[in-house]
């Protein structure tokens, strides 16, 4: 009988070690290695899109930069695709998006001059209003009060008050003022005298 006993005590503490063994390996092999590391991934930040060149520092324009030009200087850039922009005295202006068939261009204050090459459409965006222009060259000038736009070349320009009335700019010299926040004017055509005052920034910011 006490060999008996001696047989079973041992068949049990065999048991209970191969139990205690199987159920500590899985915990044992599901722990990771101390010192391992993941590897890291870190997004990379996309590189600035060069939209076009300021001809006067010749440096590069970048795509949603801010350009501001100070009391007694302009800014003038070629883009891209070929239209050149200038902008006067006190202006700031940006290049808000820039692609084959749709340029957008963003005037804060100032006075701008676009002269634009490509088929597509140039929209530039106003403090009162917004521009589409199509293979033409334009000017305007921002002041607290109003915005004057002209055309100085052949081609279409349309232009949209912020109540949704628009109005066709197609022949030179033809012009339209934006009074305060309301619609723009019927188009007239502006005197010669004043419209040297839109085809001089040319000339001024070329000179300095």
């Amino acid at each position: 009988m006490a060999f008996l006993y001696r047989r079973l005590v041992r068949i049990g503490l065999t048991l209970a070690v191969a139990t205690a063994a199987g159920l500590a390996a899985p915990a044992f092999a599901a722990s990771p290695d101390i010192g391992s590391a993941e590897p890291l991934s870190v997004a990379a930040s996309p590189a600035p899109r060069v939209v076009g060149q300021d001809l006067r520092r010749n440096i590069s324009v970048l795509l949603g930069q801010r350009l501001v030009a100070g009391p007694g200087s302009g800014i003038a850039l070629k883009l891209g695709d070929g239209t050149n922009v200038i902008i006067g005295p006190n202006s700031v202006l940006s290049v808000d998006e820039f692609a084959a068939d749709r340029i957008v261009l963003r005037v804060e204050r100032g006075s701008f001059h676009v002269d634009s090459a490509n088929p597509g459409l140039v929209h530039i965006v106003l403090p009162a209003g917004s521009m589409g222009v199509r293979a033409a060259a334009v000017a305007g000038r921002i002041t607290p009060d109003s915005t004057d736009i002209v055309m100085l070349s052949p081609g279409r320009v349309d232009v949209t008050g912020f109540g949704g009335k628009t109005v066709r700019l197609d022949r030179q010299g033809l012009a339209t003022r934006i009074q305060g926040l309301g619609s723009p004017s019927s188009p007239a055509m502006l005197p010669q005298e004043r419209l040297k005052d839109f085809t001089g920034i040319v000339s001024q910011v070329a000179s300095r």
